[in-house]
Order: structure tokens, then C-alpha cells, then sequence
């Protein structure tokens, strides 16, 4: 009887994409994505390219999406323009279910985006990971980081590029 049971169950001959749960699809507007996913900020020393975490991952992971390549191509070219200054790499993410998760998967993003800007010819070889702390998130004095859509609250966090033009 169980053989039988094995024998109509569907097998599986594709990848299995990860993760699978209803939690996370799609809901609401698309995700912006290209020059729509990333906020410039300027202070007088410093400009910060914050990127919606959404166009570039999934919720809990750190590899980039397929289509991650479409925002980081317009990040690139953002940096350039700056000039040869320092640039620091900082991500954050809340959709984990603890602080040291969070940690993980926020360093593992950022080294995911410097590895990338650097193989692409966009960032110097020097380029910094900032270490993610929950208690002192990264913005300009006097600024809030928000979502670059105003019509989609950001829940997968945020990458953010430094460029340091004072150093």
C-alpha cells in the first residue's frame, strides 16, 4: 500500500527555489527596481546610495536575485560619478527572528554587493563592510532611510553605499 502511495505521488524534477511558504510572495506594487530601487542623500562630507534590499534579495537570504543586476548596473555608475573616494558598505535587515540573524544575513548582504561592485569595476578594492549594529542604524544626521516606493513599506531592509568625499 505505501508503494502505491509513492507511485502516485508527483516527482519532483526541477530545483526546488527556496523559500516556498505563502509569506513570502509577491503582495502589493511591484518592487522598484534599476534608479526607482536606490535613495541619494548628500551631507556636506558624505553621500549615501541607499537601495532598497528588495530589488537585489530575497527576504532571509543573501544571494543576489536574478534581476539584482538591473539595480546594482545603475548603483555602479553612481559610484563612479563620486569620484575616488572611500566607500563603506553597510546592509540592514529586520526579517529575521533574532538580532544575531539579523547580523548574519546583513554582513553576508554586504559582502555580497561589495564583491559585486568590485568584480564589476565600480567600487576600489579597498572597499569597507560596515558592521550591522541594531542599536545604531546608518543615516545622514537628521535623516530617516525610507523605502525608495513610497507605496511599498520596506521589510527586507536596506543596502547602503557611503561615499566618504571628505577622507
Amino acid at each position: 500500500m505505501l508503494t502505491a502511495a509513492i507511485a502516485l505521488a508527483q516527482v519532483q524534477t526541477a530545483p526546488i527555489t527556496e523559500p516556498r511558504g505563502s509569506e513570502h510572495e509577491a503582495a502589493g506594487p511591484p518592487i522598484a527596481k534599476g534608479a526607482a530601487a536606490i535613495r541619494k542623500v548628500h551631507t556636506k562630507c558624505m553621500t549615501f546610495l541607499n537601495v532598497n534590499a528588495d530589488a537585489l534579495f530575497t527576504p532571509h537570504r543573501w544571494t543576489l536575485n536574478a534581476d539584482a543586476a538591473e539595480t546594482l548596473d545603475v548603483l555602479g555608475p553612481m559610484i563612479i560619478r563620486l569620484g575616488h573616494h572611500p566607500v563603506k558598505i553597510f546592509a540592514e535587515t529586520s526579517a529575521a527572528d533574532s538580532d544575531s540573524e539579523n547580523r548574519d544575513v546583513s554582513h553576508r548582504r554586504a559582502l555580497t554587493v561589495r564583491t559585486w561592485l568590485i568584480n564589476h569595476g565600480f567600487a576600489p578594492a579597498d572597499t569597507v563592510i560596515g558592521e550591522f549594529n541594531p542599536d545604531k542604524p546608518v543615516a545622514p544626521p537628521g535623516k530617516t532611510i525610507v523605502s525608495p516606493s513610497s507605496e511599498r513599506p520596506r521589510n527586507n531592509g536596506v543596502v547602503k553605499v557611503i561615499v566618504n568625499a571628505c577622507h
